[in-house]
């Protein structure tokens, strides 16, 4: 019964917002900031591992020139996007907040790799610009400082009103949540950067059916090698998503024969 009388309180203060998806407490300043400092400990750890950055200047050159294109055609193209391309054969991608886009040279590697062309290529940058223009990093911070401020006030509350059972769980969830969500994307975020990512390379003048495409090979295995993607670690394999990417790809294309 004890646990009946907490859970109101926790309930209420997560639910006192109804557009959690679109709260954010930081700044565009504070993405920029907050993605100086990722990319910097990036680069100070693939140092440390060996890993070389930006070895290969034409694969460098043709990676800033699609990020280039595309940010020019994104909600916010005058933040200062920045690129490193790494070479390693891990197969992935990623944005840190403020335009900071780290690419792997495994992405297209001839064995292993996701993309077989440039417009392939193109789409998963568009994917992760999609990912920086709608602020999906400092909105999961934000997430966590309402969700995860909640159920730890609400552990704080039982534990002070020695309600053991209900600090245990609440505690627990807080645990859960910590470890298991704030690392990740959520599900809303993947679909809008699908959805986002699709228009912007539309609009930068690259075919949207290559996105379509490097979906569908990511949720079969991918490269011809048949070892598992590290992009499907971060990406969810949905059938619910190739749907969607082909439900918004008429006006996808319509976009892209005006750019042609």
């Amino acid at each position: 019964m004890k646990l009946i009388h907490v859970l109101p309180t926790v309930l209420l203060l997560i639910a006192g917002c109804s557009t959690m998806n679109s709260v954010n407490f930081y700044s565009m300043n504070d993405d920029i900031q907050l993605g100086s400092q990722v990319i910097e400990e990036t680069r100070k750890s693939m140092q440390e591992q060996g890993v070389p950055r930006n070895k290969n200047p034409q694969d460098v050159r043709k990676i800033r020139t699609m990020v280039q294109r595309i940010a020019a055609v994104s909600d916010h193209p005058d933040i200062p996007y920045e690129v490193d391309v790494y070479s390693t054969d891990v197969v992935n991608a990623m944005a840190a907040p403020g335009g900071k886009i780290i690419v792997f040279e495994g992405l297209w590697h001839p064995q292993k790799g996701l993309c077989r062309n440039d417009d392939e290529i193109a789409a998963v940058i568009a994917h992760e610009i999609a990912h920086v223009n709608c602020r999906h990093s400092t909105k999961a911070l934000s997430r966590n400082m309402l969700y995860g401020g909640a159920l730890a006030v609400g552990a704080a509350i039982a534990k002070a009103r020695d309600y053991d059972k209900a600090a245990y769980v609440l505690g627990g969830a807080f645990v859960a949540y910590e470890g298991l969500l704030v690392t990740h994307y959520s599900r809303h975020d993947e679909y809008e950067a699908d959805r986002v990512g699709m228009m912007y390379m539309a609009k930068a003048g690259y075919d949207p059916r290559a996105a379509i495409r490097i979906w569908d090979r990511a949720s079969r295995g991918g490269g011809s090698s048949g070892s598992p993607l590290d992009m499907l670690s971060t990406h969810p394999n949905d059938a619910d998503r190739m749907q969607a990417l082909q439900e918004q790809l008429p006006a996808a294309l319509a976009v892209y024969s005006v750019r042609q």
